[in-house]
């Protein structure tokens, strides 16, 4: 399916341009926050006058703070002495145009006047400053209101997410837990505040943002904490830096899910999110939508299985971010499922809808186990999987083991191949799909039983697809061995091993693939507390140990030029 230019879509912006994130909207910020008032202040002594006259400026500790005093032809003025951007001390800096200080590391200027960062991100925290009658310099170090400080940091992040500066997201969230905030106000804004910049809808940043929350719930170390904060907002800023706004319809339409339904299968964004719209103004919830958007996302084997997966993370991320988080899930999860490739729709794939057709009068109960699936192209897999879906159980777990098997024999070679077609560019990515896919499935048809077939199919279509890549070769060394995992360890041990060594350490220059190691290691720990005894369970464990230990070679020059060269001369 070729993805459709939205109505209304509108030259890049800068992030201070967006209409459509208004801050008293999200309950995260006060519409009308009060100036900090230093009439009565903690007015402190600090220097002299005659002191201070000596070399123009001052460093002074007062309450465990360094700061900076300067004498200027502006004025006095006082600051905090470390940069906001890396720390290095501003005393240390050149003072110009009267009260323009520069960080002399990195080119950081700030107006002491008016406290704007004129080169650099962060704001740079002043202190009024008073001289008395017999010359004491004091300072008023008050310390503005919290909600002021929260909704000054909240702002801040605009242009950091727009500009995707990791480092500042993650100073901003560093500052609300200084002051007593609950650093989670910064994801539910950067979902707010994005949620208009992915051209297509969802993507990654939303379930990987739900398995980074969880697992942070798990940590008790602050700094691996704050970690998997970053990562989350992180990978938002990624995935829309320097996007245009990409606008929503603001109509409004009452709900009606055969509608929804006609409008996603029609690629008409605009009246799927009215009638989304039309439910939330209704007072409808996720647990009353939540049907709708599963029945749309399994009716076709779309965005090689993001949709299902899409839709599963939508209820764990609401239960930590929030039920005022909806709409900023809800409107590009809606454009992901109109704009959504749909590969049931090519050649390899089109026996989904073959296999489909009759379902109910043809679907049978044969015993089955992984062997039975192993080996088979898409369209035998598939009708394999009707003849055993009405056991769903059953089913279910031979796919999962055949999905462990694929994986914990992949051929990684064939990430290194260079004269090969571009349909065949296959990575880790491509096969552990089947497993996190799985997971989604099972989540949503246990609750649904009316998608089990459509999502045992999802699964099958990827053991089709992987079969041309995996090694079957008898003599392959057994990474199992060579790892040292048998069939008698503890399995959640294994995967706290890999979080712990893999995931939040991982030393990747993308998000993508710790976020997948994440989101795979959390699917094999459900899948195992659901299943303990289940036959797959040693393949489950060696695929993702083999998996999250792999090499992951993403971009491959000398292929990209074969593969170019190749179709510029059939062109």
């Amino acid at each position: 399916m070729s993805s459709s230019v939205q109505p209304g879509k509108q030259p890049a912006t800068t992030p201070s341009q967006n209409p459509s994130f208004d801050p008293t909207s999200t309950g995260l910020v006060s519409s009308d926050v009060a100036k900090h008032a230093t009439s009565d202040g903690d007015w402190q002594a600090a220097t002299t006058l005659a002191d201070l006259s000596q070399n123009g400026r001052k460093l002074v500790r007062i309450n465990g703070r360094q700061v900076a005093i300067f004498q200027t032809e502006n004025g006095l003025y006082a600051c905090n002495n470390r940069c906001p951007h890396e720390g290095f001390p501003l005393m240390e800096g050149t003072m110009a145009q009267g009260c323009v200080l520069t960080c002399n590391w990195h080119n950081w200027k700030f107006d002491l006047e008016s406290g704007d960062t004129l080169v650099g991100g962060d704001k740079l925290r002043r202190y009024p400053v008073r001289v008395t009658d017999d010359g004491v310099v004091e300072l008023d170090m008050t310390d503005p209101p919290q909600n002021q400080q929260r909704a000054e940091i909240l702002a801040n992040l605009d242009v950091a997410l727009h500009e995707h500066d990791y480092d500042r997201l993650c100073r901003e969230m560093a500052r609300l837990e200084q002051i007593g905030v609950d650093p989670l106000a910064a994801i539910k804004t950067a979902f707010s505040l994005r949620m208009d910049r992915f051209e297509y809808g969802t993507t990654h940043a939303m379930p990987g943002a739900a398995d980074w929350l969880a697992y942070r719930d798990e940590l008790t170390d602050d700094t691996e904490r704050l970690a998997s904060l970053a990562e989350t907002i992180g990978h938002i800023a990624w995935d829309s830096s320097y996007r245009p706004v990409y606008p929503f319809t603001s109509d409004v339409a009452d709900w009606s899910e055969p509608e929804f339904s006609r409008a996603v299968e029609a690629e008409d964004e605009n009246t799927a999110v009215a009638l989304v719209r039309g439910a939330m103004a209704a007072g409808l919830t996720w647990d009353n939508l939540r049907p709708a958007f599963a029945r749309c996302a399994m009716r076709h084997y779309a965005g090689f299985g993001h949709s299902v997966i899409y839709v599963s993370k939508v209820a764990p991320l609401l239960a930590v971010l929030g039920a005022d988080a909806l709409e900023s899930l809800l409107l590009p999860l809606t454009r992901h499922l109109c704009t959504v490739t749909r590969e049931d729709l090519i050649p390899e794939f089109r026996a989904f809808h073959v296999v489909r057709k009759d379902w109910d009068s043809l679907v049978g109960s044969d015993p089955v186990t992984k062997d039975d699936f192993l080996g088979l192209p898409v369209s035998r897999v598939l009708a394999r999987v009707r003849r055993s879906a009405g056991d769903v159980q059953g089913c279910y777990h031979a796919l999962l083991g055949a999905a462990a098997w694929q994986v914990r024999h992949f051929d990684q070679s064939v990430m290194y191949r260079t004269n090969m077609p571009i349909g065949t560019n296959v990575n880790w990515l491509d096969v552990t799909h089947a497993l996190t896919t799985a997971q989604a499935v099972r989540e949503l048809a246990t609750e649904m039983p009316e998608l089990w077939g459509d999502g045992l199919l999802q699964i099958g279509c990827f053991i089709g697809r992987n079969v041309k890549y995996i090694n079957t070769d008898p003599d392959q060394p057994d990474y199992a061995a060579s790892a040292g995992i048998d069939g008698h360890q503890d399995g959640e041990t294994i995967l706290q091993g890999l979080l712990r060594d893999r995931v939040l350490n991982h030393g990747c220059s993308d998000y993508i693939e710790p976020v997948h190691r994440l989101k795979t290691i959390m699917m094999a720990r459900a899948e195992l507390a659901a299943f303990p005894d289940a036959p797959w369970r040693q393949d489950l464990l060696v695929a993702v140990h083999r998996y999250v230990n792999g090499e992951f070679p993403r971009r491959r020059a000398v292929r990209v030029a074969y593969q170019s060269q190749s179709f510029v001369g059939r062109e």
